[in-house]
This record gives C-alpha cells, structure tokens and sequence, in this order.
C-alpha cells in the first residue's frame, strides 16, 4: 500500500485504484484493525536508522492538522482539531535530516492523536505526561532512540516546544555513548535564577558577536529576500516554573541562547527575530552562526506537511470515514510524503553519495535509464552531471520529466516540480513495464 500511494502520488482511494474492488480492497486495508500506525512508523524508522548510521542528524519536529471540516458529515471517530470545532487528527512527526548536507535521510517517528476533550480547569498545573504538549518530548525520545547507531543526534523544535521539562529531559551529552542536543526557538520571556530578572532583557545587555547574511525563504505575505542579521550570544540559568512543576526535574537549568535580529528590514516587513535555546556550545560568532543555520533547516517539515497535504498527496480529500482507519493512512501518507521530500533534498550534491535504491525499486533502474540517456542533451550543460545510480542521477531525471530544463542556472526543482515529475515518471515506468511482458 505504501508503494502505491507513493507512485499515485495521492492518499485518496479513488486515486489508489484502478477499479471498484481496488478501491474497496485499499478501503479494507486501512480499516483493518490488525494494521497500526504505530507499526507502519517503525518499520520506516528501522530504514530511516540505517541511512543515520554514523552521521550527526537533524530530527526536526513540528505539529501539523489533518483537517476534515469539508467532510465531517461522513467521518466519525475523529476529534476537534486547532479551532475546537472542525473534525480531524493531528501529526507530529520526526524528520531526520543529514547535518553535513541538508539529505533527508527518513521519517524517525512520529505521535498521531485524536482531540477527544477539551482541557480541564486545572490544566496548567497538571504534569505534562498528561498534557498534549508531552508530544514533545515522547517523540523525540522515541525517535531519538529508533537511531541506534547515530553517534550524534539535534532535536530541533518550534516555539511551541518552549517548555522546561523539554530543556530538562530530552538532551543526553554524557561523556558515554550516543549525545542527543537540543535547539528550541524561545517563545517566553522566562524568569531566570535566583537572582531574579527576566530573558529578554538579559540578552539586550550582551554585545553583537558578528553579523550573517542569508536568503530568506518566502511565504504566504512575505516575498524572499536577503538579509543581514545581527549576532548575540551568551548562556542564563532558568528557573524553574511552579505550575506543573515535577520534583524529579532540576530546580534551575543552564543553557546557551542565540540571538539573531535583522538589521534594517525593508518598510512594511516584519524583522526576522530569532532567540534560540540550544545545548550546543556557542562560544564564538561561528558556533552561533552554525546554530542560526541548523535552526533554518525547519522549513523542510513545513514542505514535508505542504505535500503531504494541499501540493501533494491530499490526504484530507480522502473519503475513508473512520478515525482509527485514518490514522493507519495518515501514518502511511506521511512515509510516502517523506519520500518525495528525499527526491526535493537529493537534487544536488546531498544526493550524490546516496544510492538510488533509497527511494526507487529495482524494477525502476532500467526505466530511469532509459529516461536518462532520452532526457540529456547535445551539450555538456544538458547532461545529467551526477554519479549513475545515485539518488541525485535520478532525481535529476525526476526533475526534468517535472518540466525543469536541467540548466544549473535555473532556479532548482521544488516539491510542486518533483510531484509532477513523479506522476509522470510512474506512467512511464508502468508502460514501461507492460511492454516487457
């Protein structure tokens, strides 16, 4: 079934099948309560494992909606999802990225969950194993462990994981065995030690380290754009807070803080303003600057959601009706959507030393052969430039068949390039393989 969601390349049943009992066998699958989200996820962890081996990796996390407002007359079994209101479920999955080179190595795990009540009076005060919010620190332990020969490991999570009993107890850096490092966006102006005083206002008195340019990503009301951002760096000891608070967990913790401010933004524009806590040491503007780069690596789960719903796979046109059959879908539409992610982050170097075999089968190789040689051009600009059998020789082919013209000075393929070129690739392969029998 994940084969076939990943070449058709949609989680909707009607899209899964070529006939009525297709659709009514792929319907079948999902609802069958032996098949378990939770399985599907590791059996893509174990191969996710095997690509980390011996690397620093990423494992960048985030939440994420499956919305089913347009359909909720027909589902049931599913919960209130974001606005109290709509049906659906919610995702955080855990996405291992290569350190050294951006490669998107697999899905390390992920938390699925219905929305079955709303929260108690008492909420704040609860311990977090209660709580939603210990998705955080679940998943990343899980995913974390599912690495099992990754000698180093960065939990990278958005502001809504700024939360002390995440600081507390999902990194590992003893001196034995694997290091687990964490880097969080700070979302409050926390109270610091004993001595009183509050984040913000500490990190104001330290002085710029440095100054970085790079390219900002556009998105919805924001255009790309360069821009130069202003480095401070330094370390503070938080307390404690006292709601929720567990006597297991230190009183007060100490950790390193980044600070990127942009430097004149242009008028209308809100400035990128980034405090990052994080485990790694940042005694000088490079370890800083390293950080701001590692922290940028989030965006590629929010490509990984965007394909896996509304530029992809659209998992939330799907028709099947019950919460727990859509769990085992959501859990399998995410693998397949990892995998076109793998295709977007191997167009290039990254995917030089990655084997084909990661992403395609066998049966592909010929076919990809076959394309590559009907694909290059006269000159050297127009030949496929990377090593045969590579992930990045084929996603090169991908590419093309998506309608880019295979020129280095274009703008390089994305996620909406990559799908197309993978829809067509999948009808060619299948004629391709009709014509040998």
């Amino acid at each position: 079934m994940l084969e076939r969601l990943r070449t058709r390349l949609s989680a909707t049943m009607r899209r899964l099948g070529d006939s009525r009992a297709e659709v009514a066998g792929a319907t079948r699958f999902f609802r069958n309560p032996k098949v378990k989200p939770d399985e599907i996820l590791q059996t893509a962890a174990a191969r996710t494992a095997e690509a980390a081996a011996g690397r620093h990796v990423l494992l960048i996390l985030d939440t994420s909606e499956i919305n089913f407002a347009s359909k909720a007359g027909r589902k049931r079994g599913l919960g209130r999802v974001g606005n109290g209101s709509d049906a659906g479920l919610f995702i955080h999955p855990a996405l291992a990225v290569a350190a050294s080179d951006g490669a998107v190595l697999g899905l390390a795990g992920a938390s699925l969950w219905r929305r079955m009540k709303t929260k108690a009076a008492d909420y704040q005060s609860q311990p977090i194993e209660t709580k939603e919010s210990y998705r955080w620190i679940k998943t990343a332990r899980q995913s974390r462990a599912a690495l099992v020969d990754t000698p180093m490991a960065t939990v990278i999570h958005d502001r809504e994981s700024d939360i002390y009993q995440v600081f507390a107890r999902v990194p590992q850096l003893g001196p034995a065995g694997p290091q687990t490092h964490l880097l969080v966006r700070c979302h409050y102006n926390r109270t610091l030690d004993a001595k009183g005083g509050l984040l913000n206002d500490k990190i104001d008195t330290w002085p710029e380290a440095g100054r970085i340019g790079l390219e900002l990503e556009g998105r919805a009301g924001r255009p790309p754009r360069h821009v130069t951002l202003a480095l401070r760096r330094g370390q503070v000891t938080l307390a404690q807070p006292s709601k929720g608070a567990d006597p297991n967990d230190p009183k007060q913790l100490t950790i390193n803080v980044v600070e990127a401010r942009e430097i004149d933004p242009p008028a209308g524009q809100a400035p990128v303003h980034w405090r990052l806590f994080t485990t790694h040491t940042v005694d000088t503007a490079e370890q800083a600057a390293w950080v701001v780069e590692l922290y940028r690596s989030r965006w590629i789960i929010e490509q990984l959601f965007r394909t896996l719903k509304t530029k992809g796979l659209a998992i939330e046109d799907s028709f099947i009706a019950d919460g727990e059959a859509l769990e085992n879908l959501a859990a399998t539409a995410l693998v397949a959507a990892t995998q076109v992610m793998q295709c977007v982050h191997a167009r290039g170097e990254a995917g030089a030393s990655i084997p084909a075999s990661r992403v395609f089968a066998p049966a592909d190789m010929p076919v990809l052969e076959a394309l590559a040689k009907s694909l290059e051009g006269k000159t050297q600009k127009q030949k496929n430039p990377h090593p045969p059998n590579s992930l990045a020789w084929a996603v090169w082919v991908i590419a093309r068949l998506g309608g880019w013209t295979g020129y280095a000075s274009e703008r390089p393929p994305g996620p909406i390039t990559m799908l197309n070129g993978l829809q067509r690739y999948h009808t060619i392969a299948q004629g391709f393989l009709l014509a040998q029998t």
